[in-house]
């Protein structure tokens, strides 16, 4: 039995569409659902014909937040209490998710899910408490909205610093919505009264620290939240209670040999209320005088034929998923509804290049020489100008563009276009990965992380390529808003690699490498964000620590760093273990000899080479980086591995903490030494996994109903 408390006030709209989805989401749970009405004005007894069951209280008079949340506290007996705001939306299996938490963590006594806007922002409810730097980079504060990754607001906003997935102790959570253990709530108190609205929450959680409790931000457990569905009905009141709680919580928890700081507190607080007020009546003239126009009546052009026509726009064919990915759905959507094009950059000296892909197909790619991976503002002009003109003539419905520079230099035609030729291209663009961290300097990083988002404002739809790659997009980066990015996982022809096996023992004939040799590859780019020095490093660790194995160490791709890689083998004594192989075309020979495959990238999307793998029934290692989690699934208890240094056994791989070789020695040491028939159950169940979530019909299926809904 939960007890749920809900306090309205004038946000009855509101509370009608939170007590349905927390009546949908309930699931046969058992749950009392108080109401707190605070003297609205707008019909709350109305809410009592759709949900009966409901036990509403009508105060006389608004008695504000804590008082009204401790009335309906008093009333319930149950072990937890759910603390919801009248303007939340709760999402499938909160209420599993969140009490399945507490009851397996008896020591903590409030927990805070992950909050987002209705447009899928996260609201950074998560937060330490406040200092007087609050004021300045607080949750709501401008600093924090432009600057969100500085270091300042990074300390504060605690949600930042939150993978999406593991439960992180913090100070507070935010009171929109809480769960509460009743025996924490009768060590630490009821709410402190003496705050009508703002600030309560801050308040209770730090005396639940001091009680013994812990206070945790779960993000699996996630609701939305409609910021300000009561107090932006009184903005005046709503800032002057704000600051009357802030200065509260200060004069509370001031230490008394420091009370001369109250005037200057005060003063400061004053000053801000008033810029406030200005702010926002500044913001509601603009709003009046301003108006944004309406081009709803832009219709995109259409194909001669009737089909959507589109344009698929990709930096470089060189080797890598994207070469494939692209190739594969500028040749197998559905001919009768769409007609496809494919542009696609100049391939750098040092890279692998897969325009062979499109030998076997009528349709060749129309090579754009100026897009190219190299940033140069005269040729990234040219690329932009030969775009547009393209754009002209051919008049696509859709441009699907594929890694970052194309993605800047064709979105930004494309705008040209629609303004200037008064058309609705509509824009989807893909993220194969992002060069947000592990490529640049953390001032050039941030300017990218500028760019995109600058970008996104005008591209229809995102798609990211795994579940964690959209989560970092809208939440870490925020580079749109959720619901602007849509998740579609990558899809290959993938029967190559699961009958790859029939191929054994040609690849170690090629090597002169006999069948009893332990064989570990990595398969992939030789440039720095594959971070092959690591690999290496491992290598030598695994090697020194098992001097009785017959190891060799594959090293199949090529680039940049080859002659820097070759030269660190040999320094570290590795000449004789360690084979660089090239470019391999026929890469199912290689798999049907390897014995485990390696990743240890500082940055990835949803990695290919690991896909393959687990296809071919190759056991897997990789650094936890972008979608590789996602492809690894979740880690299982190994009693081999407790107290280790990060190395996760999960059920499709074994999972280490990037730019860690020690761990990755340990997984190696571990996937060597393991139960044959457990590695055997995990290596079958990455093949499932395979087989299921990255067939190439599913992919067909998938974008086909995107570009569809997108015309629609």
């Amino acid at each position: 039995m939960t007890d749920i408390v809900i306090v309205n006030y004038n946000s009855t709209d509101h509370l009608l569409n939170c007590l349905e989805s927390v009546k949908k989401n309930l699931n046969g749970m058992s749950a009392d659902i108080f109401v707190q009405d605070n003297a609205s004005k707008d019909n709350v007894s109305r809410i009592l014909s759709e949900f009966p069951d409901v036990i509403l209280h009508i105060n006389a008079k608004n008695l504000g937040f804590a008082k009204a949340v401790n009335q309906a506290i008093r009333q319930g007996k149950s072990e937890y209490l759910i603390l919801l705001n009248p303007d939340t939306r709760i999402t499938e299996d909160f209420f599993k998710t969140s009490l399945e938490f507490m009851r397996k963590n008896p020591d903590v006594g409030v927990m805070g899910p992950k909050i987002s806007d209705n447009d899928g922002r996260l609201q950074n409810s998560a937060r330490a408490f406040p200092t007087p730097l609050t004021a300045f980079f607080g949750r709501s504060s401008f600093l924090s909205k432009k600057f969100p990754q500085n270091p300042i607001t990074s300390r504060n906003l605690l949600s930042l610093k939150s993978d999406g997935k593991t439960p992180m102790t913090v100070d507070w959570v935010s009171g929109a919505c809480m769960v509460i253990r009743r025996n924490a709530i009768e060590d630490a108190g009821l709410l402190d009264e003496r705050f009508f609205m703002y600030w309560e929450d801050a308040d209770w959680c730090r005396r639940m620290w001091e009680s013994g409790w812990k206070v945790v931000y779960y993000p699996r457990a996630w609701v939305y939240h409609y910021v300000g569905g009561s107090s932006e009905k009184s903005v005046f009141r709503s800032v002057i209670e704000f600051h009357k709680s802030v200065y509260r919580l200060f004069e509370k928890y001031l230490d008394s040999s420091l009370s001369f700081f109250k005037p200057l507190v005060f003063g400061g607080l004053a000053v801000r209320i008033v810029f406030i007020l200005i702010s926002h009546l500044l913001e509601r003239l603009s709003d009046k005088l301003i108006r944004v126009p309406d081009i709803s009546f832009f219709k995109p052009s259409s194909s001669s034929d009737g089909r959507i026509k589109i344009l698929r726009i990709i930096s470089r064919l060189n080797i890598g998923g994207p070469a494939i990915h692209v190739c594969m759905l500028t040749n197998g959507l559905n001919p009768e509804k769409f007609e496809s094009m494919l542009i696609t950059g100049k391939i750098s000296p040092q890279e692998g290049d897969m325009g062979y892909l499109f030998n076997a197909y009528p349709k060749k790619p129309l090579v754009v020489s100026e897009l190219q991976r190299e940033i140069s503002f005269f040729t990234d002009i040219k690329a932009f100008l030969h775009i547009f003109r393209i754009l002209m003539k051919e008049k696509p419905d859709i441009v699907d563009t594929h890694t970052a520079k194309a993605g800047t230099s064709a979105r930004m035609a494309v705008m040209a276009y629609n303004l200037l030729r008064n058309k609705n291209i509509r824009m989807v663009h893909t993220f194969h990965g992002h060069v947000f961290e592990g490529y640049f300097s953390s001032i050039n990083s941030l300017l990218f992380v500028y760019i995109e988002r600058i970008l996104a404002r005008s591209t229809d739809l995102i798609i990211a390529i795994s579940p964690s790659q959209q989560y970092e997009l809208s939440e870490k980066y925020h580079i749109a808003p959720r619901e602007k990015i849509k998740t579609i996982e990558l899809g290959f022809d993938l029967q190559p690699f699961l009958s790859c096996k029939q191929l054994k023992g040609q690849f170690r004939e090629r090597l002169n490498i006999g069948s009893e040799t332990l064989l570990i590859g990595i398969i992939g780019r030789l440039v720095p964000i594959k971070n092959h020095i690591m690999f290496f490093k491992a290598a030598k660790q695994f090697i020194d620590q098992h001097p009785d194995k017959d190891v060799r160490f594959i090293v199949v791709g090529d680039g940049e760093l080859r002659d820097e890689l070759e030269d660190f083998c040999h320094s570290q004594g590795l000449a004789d273990h360690v084979k660089f192989c090239g470019w391999i075309k026929d890469v199912p020979q290689v798999y049907a000899d390897l014995d485990i495959l390696a990743l240890t990238s500082l940055n990835e999307g949803t990695p290919f080479s690991i896909i393959e793998s687990m296809a071919a029934s190759v056991p897997v290692i990789a650094t936890d980086v972008g979608g590789v989690s996602d492809l690894l699934g979740e880690s299982v208890d190994t009693p081999l591995l407790r107290g280790g240094r990060g190395v996760s056994v999960c059920r499709q791989g074994i999972l280490c903490p990037k730019n860690d070789a020690q761990s990755f020695a340990q997984g190696l040491a571990y996937l060597v030494s393991e139960d044959p028939v457990q590695q055997d159950l995990r290596v079958s169940r990455a093949r499932e996994f395979a087989q299921a979530h990255f067939n190439h019909r599913r992919l067909f299926s998938d974008m086909e109903s995107l570009y569809l809904d997108l015309m629609a």
